[in-house]
């Protein structure tokens, strides 16, 4: 994701046609989040380890700009749960998350 760069879904499949191996990257990160927020949404992850484990802020802010002209090319369902998951994780990036906190401290 380091070297990934696209303004827009246009230049997305002008940079990485579908069978490249950037194309094919950035469906697999896509994909891992997907996963991810169908199990976050489910209760089945817990969502303090996921946002505290991942880097779901800088992989998010290159693929964001992707995804709603993917939606638009293909369907509205299209990465819906990863979308889902972005979203929840601003929101406990700015409610939930702070350092020391008291989920974070170790018994040991």
């Amino acid at each position: 994701m380091s070297e990934f760069s696209a303004k827009d879904y246009d230049e997305f499949k002008t940079k990485y046609p579908i069978n490249s191996e950037g194309y094919h990257n950035v469906g697999h990160v896509l994909a891992f989040y997907e996963v991810a927020g169908t199990l976050v949404s489910h209760g089945l992850l817990n969502e303090n380890l996921l946002f505290d484990a991942s880097d779901i802020a800088f992989t998010w802010s290159k693929l964001e700009k992707i995804i709603p002209g993917w939606q638009k090319e293909t369907s509205p369902a299209l990465w819906e749960n990863a979308v889902w998951l972005a979203n929840r994780y601003k929101q406990w990036q700015k409610k939930v998350w702070k350092p020391n906190q008291k989920w974070k401290t170790s018994t040991a």
